[in-house]
């Protein structure tokens, strides 16, 4: 049967694809009757299969059968069954849908139904069972139309597949950002509309036949036994014959998800490839913001593992692209494309002068632990647009050109995995950019070993006072007038503020432009504009015990690197200076003194390490009326009073 179906699909085109040609130039398309969509050889086939191997009187077939199918197939009308993968041609969703009830019927002859009964009973029931397996194969994918494609009809309105037939012609484009998973519950919802009460009278005193069919249709093929089986193998070998694949090389066993294999293909590429060579013959490079990967080889490798596993993938590059972006395997670029273009510089002196076409991994799909990672790259990847020039740039670990003194530190560790989230007591020369300016991550998922990733295992330490830059309260600086009130006014202010600052043009800060107020200002449209994040990993930003936590020095560094292009150490201990004078914050009292500096531990699974920061009660002053909870990995040491 199977390799009629073939013969079929190579020498029949859908009829509804050849009288679409106009419609599909303009890309609107008339509504058909069932009779004209089922009118094709290759469709009038697969309602010849499916009489085959169903034993009754065509009366019955036609009430029980052939009416739900002409009423899928004015749903379904000439939409196809996918975007990119398998049956993305005009009119695939029917084509797709005929082919695995055909298929199945065929393949639940090979089932003796229901399982462990008395041959009586399965004499009994044999109609019953050949029933469920065709409406479960006729509702598999009909919630795609609802949930995956928009369909708007040419009045502007749109259109929903339980409207029944459209009135008008059509056109559809899939929703981005779709939920992959809600079309397989909707099977239920459409099952009222397409399959016969008489039916339901008929399978429903059969509670085994009946909550496999129910069970299926509301997206819980775990539960519904054999049932889930044979129509996932139908679907399998449907979409095998449409890539061009053999379905003789599928196993019995019912197979994973095509989401599913090809995370596991992507994990066994990159488990082969060779990562982070300092000088270059290597597939990959381990960054502190994601996993880059080379993007022909990657796709050519996963396509090499899938075929060789017997399973079907596209042929172009592009295609399997699409499909790591869309089951979320491989992040997107700001353009909502697949491809970065990076530029390799290895700290070893190895720097490409063309720019490398690579895809971004989140470490978490490839690695579940920690451990099994391997070093991070000993350079940096800058990430360029069309023109060469430089947008973000990746800090990677890196050796410290310069080390200063070591009387300013916003957290005592040793590891240097550390810098990622915190500022050590080493300073990097001012041509390496900072992993903690980068504020954009997005990665959202695996929150624990997402938030534990933050803290590189470190040696425990006890935090001395005097490695703690903390200027004397009344030490006299130059402040600008300003009443601390003014920044409280509306968001758009503070946002063009930012702006502003943004734009002035780099210059070395002295104590007489250095501004406090200005630095509050900068911090609150930050906050406003999504720029500075806060609670997350590299964040300068953290809420305490309902209190705004802003670690030192970093955060005042940032200020002056981004505005004024500045690294001066005189500049930010000027302007922390100045920050303190206003008053803002909370002073941490003790028994017998009293200091500016909070202390937070982070803490994690047999980890520990600390930051300094401000404390300050208006949380307003800061972020305005935005609502957040309390970071619960920061733990503030000593007693608020």
């Amino acid at each position: 049967m199977i390799k009629i179906l073939r013969t079929l699909i190579k020498k029949t085109k859908s009829v509804a694809t050849n009288t679409s040609m106009e419609q599909l130039s303009i890309g609107w398309y008339e509504p058909l009757s069932a009779n004209k969509l089922l009118s094709s050889p290759l469709r009038q086939q697969y309602l010849k299969t499916i009489w085959q191997n169903v034993s009754m009187e065509p009366q019955m077939f036609n009430v029980l059968y052939k009416t739900p199918i002409e009423k899928y197939a004015e749903i379904v009308q000439l939409l196809p069954a996918s975007e990119s993968h398998h049956h993305s041609h005009i009119g695939g969703m029917l084509d797709h849908g005929l082919e695995v009830i055909s298929i199945a019927t065929k393949l639940r002859q090979s089932y003796i139904l229901p399982q462990n009964s008395a041959p009586e009973e399965q004499a009994k029931q044999r109609d019953v069972w050949t029933a469920v397996v065709i409406y479960a194969a006729l509702l598999h994918d009909i919630g795609k139309i609802a949930v995956d494609i928009e369909i708007i009809l040419q009045n502007g309105a749109r259109w929903f597949p339980w409207q029944g037939k459209p009135a008008q012609p059509y056109n559809f484009r899939y929703i981005k950002n779709r939920d992959y998973s809600l079309h397989s519950i909707l099977g239920s919802f459409f099952a009222n509309n397409l399959i016969p009460k008489e039916a339901f009278d008929w399978v429903a005193p059969f509670p085994q036949a009946f909550s496999s069919l129910m069970y299926f249709i509301s997206g819980h093929p775990d539960k519904s036994g054999v049932l889930s089986e044979i129509i996932q193998r139908a679907d399998q070998i449907s979409v095998t014959m449409a890539l061009g694949g053999d379905p003789s090389k599928l196993s019995e066993k019912t197979k994973l998800s095509f989401a599913k294999q090809l995370h596991i293909a992507l994990r066994n590429v990159v488990e082969k490839f060779k990562l982070n060579s300092p000088k270059g013959g290597c597939d990959g490079w381990l960054t502190e913001d994601g996993l880059w990967l080379m993007s022909k080889s990657t796709a050519d490798n996963i396509r090499s593992y899938l075929m060789l596993q017997g399973v079907s993938v596209p042929a172009q590059n592009g295609k399997i692209f699409d499909e790591l972006q869309t089951h979320r395997l491989i992040q997107k670029t700001d353009n909502a494309t697949a491809i970065w273009n990076g530029r390799v510089i290895s700290n070893a002196g190895w720097a490409p002068p063309k720019p490398f076409t690579l895809l971004k991994v989140s470490p978490e799909i490839i690695w579940d632990n920690l451990d099994d990672r391997p070093e991070v790259f000993d350079g940096r990847i800058d990430i360029v647009n069309e023109k060469g020039e430089v947008t973000t740039a990746t800090a990677l670990k890196f050796e410290p050109t310069e080390t200063l003194e070591t009387e300013t530190s916003e957290l005592v560790v040793q590891n240097e995995e550390q810098e990622q989230f915190i500022t050590t007591t080493k300073t990097v020369s001012n041509d390496l950019v900072l992993s903690g300016e980068n504020f954009h991550k997005s990665n959202e998922s695996m929150e624990i070993d997402y938030v534990l990733d933050m803290f590189s295992p470190v040696t425990e330490r006890v935090l001395q006072d005097s490695n703690i830059y903390e200027p004397a309260f009344n030490e006299t600086v130059n402040i600008t007038q300003e009443n601390s009130t003014q920044i409280t006014t509306s968001e758009q202010k503070y946002l063009g503020d930012v702006a502003q600052l943004t734009q002035d043009s780099p210059k070395i800060y002295n104590e007489h432009s250095i501004d406090a107020q200005k630095f509050i200002q900068w911090v609150k449209a930050g906050v406003l504009s999504g720029r500075l994040v806060i609670n997350r990993p590299n964040a300068k930003l953290h809420i305490v015990e309902k209190h705004i936590f802003l670690v030192t020095p970093s955060i005042f560094q940032l200020y002056l690197k981004e505005v004024a292009n500045s690294t001066d150490k005189k500049s930010w201990e000027l302007l922390q200076k100045q920050f303190q004078n206003l008053g803002v914050h909370k002073r941490q009292h003790t028994s017998d003194d009293s200091r500016n500096i909070w202390t937070c531990s982070i803490v994690g699974p047999n980890k520990q390490s600390f930051l300094n920061g401000y404390l300050i009660e208006d949380v307003k002053l800061f972020i305005g009326d935005k609502i957040l909870l309390n970071n619960q990995w920061l733990k503030l040491q000593g007693d608020l009073q």
